[in-house]
């Protein structure tokens, strides 16, 4: 799976519902989210349901674990969704608070789609961010996303990098 100088992606487990119940109940954390439940409840099984996925599959929806590697400890998740009608992955971040502001998102995703070119080069990478979302938007932009549209129907700017095959 993915790994980098100072983090690496795991499945989920049943030892991340405490935090990921922490930073999706916090507002600051989750202003720009769209979670329909936060209950922990719900969040034991999301866990369950995605514990299973294989790394950068074509399965519709996969969530991972962002863990710090020095410390064996998750500071935050990353979810991927293909779109077979679309031939995209559309990936969502959230880094828990304390861990904000220290170039994890930047390095994590650098990588994952450094691996998602590598093994789809076709396949277009799509971010939907929020308008007001301006530390999201300049990451992205970035990390090679460009701005392709504001969808009104979401309330969200499209970002893309293009497959080669575009």
């Amino acid at each position: 799976m993915l790994q980098t100088p100072r983090l690496h992606l795991r499945n989920l487990c049943p030892a991340d519902a405490d935090l990921l119940f922490d930073y999706r109940n916090d507002r600051s954390c989750n202003l720009y989210q769209r979670y329909d439940d936060t209950s922990m409840a719900y969040l034991q099984k999301f866990i369950q349901d995605y514990s299973h996925n294989t790394f950068l599959s074509r399965e519709e929806e996969q969530h991972y674990a962002i863990v710090c590697t020095k410390e064996s400890k998750m500071i935050g998740d990353v979810s991927v969704f293909f779109s077979e009608a679309d031939n995209c992955f559309t990936l969502g971040i959230t880094i828990a608070p304390f861990f904000q502001k220290q170039g994890y998102a930047y390095e994590l995703l650098k990588e994952l789609i450094k691996q998602m070119q590598d093994k789809y080069p076709s396949v277009d990478i799509v971010a939907l961010i929020e308008k007001d979302n301006t530390a999201s938007i300049s990451l992205f932009k970035k990390l090679g996303f460009i701005e392709e549209c504001f969808a009104d129907s979401i309330q969200s700017y499209v970002f893309i990098i293009n497959g080669n095959a575009n």
